[in-house]
């Protein structure tokens, strides 16, 4: 199957922008509004494009949800990076009420079950998709659940999941500055929890392929490891 034909599979709505934020350096949100009817799975991504744009280069980007479906709203996280894509350009000069097609959401990336441990591993804004999740958690004071998340500069939704954790005893956070650090605390984890919990794995392919192959040092099996190569940030 081509990707024309993937594409034309996958459910379609229009969203509408509600608001763009900048809140440090090269970070941005994006919180658009969907139908009441629409829904996913915290973790999930979608295809997003822009109808009745002109854009240089790719006329389409994944990114990844980063809220949850009770929150209202559907949010997305991104960076731009010293040069700026054409896509990205274009997406973060909209304005409130305008039109985005997004296609999805889908994926792998989300809650196996409701009692397993989870260990969270987000680098940088590879946070996107663990913060839908750690929504979902936010009440549930029963689901133990460690999140490491590592950031040199800034630590999106930091304050918001600082708040999280302590509001909910069964969440502990490891904010770090440095994947040194970071892999410090896997492997704390890992030797303590190993194949009795899930670890999901979020950021830049080489963070996430070298924290995977530490885990599955401590005798993990892969299918307790768990990421989408397809989540864009």
């Amino acid at each position: 199957m081509n990707i024309k034909n993937f594409f034309g599979m996958m459910r379609t709505t229009i969203a509408r922008v509600e608001s763009i934020d900048n809140p440090y350096d090269d970070y941005f949100t994006v919180k658009m509004n969907v139908k009441a009817d629409r829904s996913w799975a915290p973790g999930e991504h979608a295809i997003f494009s822009l109808p009745h744009m002109n854009v240089e280069g790719k006329k389409w980007r994944p990114f990844s949800v980063a809220s949850a479906p009770e929150e209202g709203y559907m949010m997305i996280g991104t960076r731009t990076g010293s040069e700026i894509s054409g896509f990205k350009k274009v997406f973060l000069s909209l304005e409130p009420g305008d039109p985005v097609k997004v296609r999805g959401p889908y994926g792998c990336f989300k809650l196996q079950d409701a009692i397993t441990p989870l260990v969270l591993v987000a680098g940088g804004v590879g946070i996107t998709p663990i913060r839908a999740i750690l929504k979902q958690l936010e009440k549930d004071k029963e689901h133990k659940t460690y999140l490491i998340y590592t950031a040199r500069d800034y630590h999106l939704f930091g304050e918001e999941i600082e708040k999280m954790a302590s509001n909910n005893p069964a969440l502990d956070i490891y904010l770090t500055k440095s994947s040194k650090e970071a892999k410090a605390r896997v492997a704390e984890l890992a030797n303590s929890l190993g194949a009795q919990a899930y670890y999901y794995l979020s950021g830049a392919p080489g963070f996430v392929k070298s924290v995977r192959k530490q885990i599955m040092g401590h005798d993990v099996s892969s299918k307790r490891i768990i990421f989408d190569p397809l989540i864009g940030f």
